[in-house]
């Protein structure tokens, strides 16, 4: 069973080697644990079918829908999900930011990502480090919270790397971090539906 690395990273101003060590992990299918603005969270790059694959079975006992795409702007996120002038307009204006939109999603993404459902979840996050991880790997990634049980709620990173240490390629650490979920917004037909949280 892989050890990992759990490597200590500035919170605000990521080591840019660093950075371009997760990356290349992610690149070859690897799994890296990071720092989000909702908490510590896990993910792949979501163009790494062995990631994709490694991603889901480490969680295959939680439902996949609680995993979403990690963007940085829109030119690659229409890639992957449907984002009429609607969506658009009601987004724009909110990214980064503490949401999730559940967007209808481009048909070969729907196959690509064995998704049970038509339609993906889209975050664009407000973390310096998850950001420029995004930027160095060209790609969004495919993310999930960092836990193994629908209750547990880790704010403390020796917390996060006890558990997920014998299952990732590497964890970038920052010290403790508060869990603060995403309001989820489902947007389709010029029409919204919160789902979790509050959207203003």
């Amino acid at each position: 069973m892989m050890s990992g690395t759990r490597i200590e990273i500035h919170p605000k101003n990521p080591q840019p080697r660093l950075i371009q060590q997760a990356a290349k992990i992610l690149s070859s299918g690897g799994l890296v644990v990071y720092p989000t603005d909702s908490g510590y969270s896990l993910g792949c790059s979501a163009e790494s079918h062995k990631g994709i694959e490694r991603l889901y079975q480490l969680k295959k006992p939680m439902k996949k829908f609680v995993m979403a795409l990690l963007f940085r702007d829109f030119s690659k996120a229409s890639s992957y999900a449907v984002i009429d002038n609607y969506a658009f307009n009601l987004i724009k204006s909110r990214i980064p930011g503490p949401y999730t939109f559940i967007l209808p999603a481009e048909h070969r993404i729907v196959r690509k990502l064995d998704v049970k459902r038509p339609e993906i979840g889209c975050r664009w996050p407000n973390h310096p480090v998850i950001q420029a991880l995004i930027d160095e790997l060209g790609g969004p990634l495919l993310n999930t919270a960092a836990k193994l049980e629908e209750t547990q709620e880790l704010t403390q990173a020796d917390d996060v790397w006890s558990l997920f240490q014998g299952h990732i390629d590497m964890m970038l650490d920052i010290g403790d971090v508060p869990i603060n979920p995403t309001s989820i917004v489902k947007v389709g037909n010029g029409q919204i539906e919160i789902l979790r949280g509050e959207f203003e």
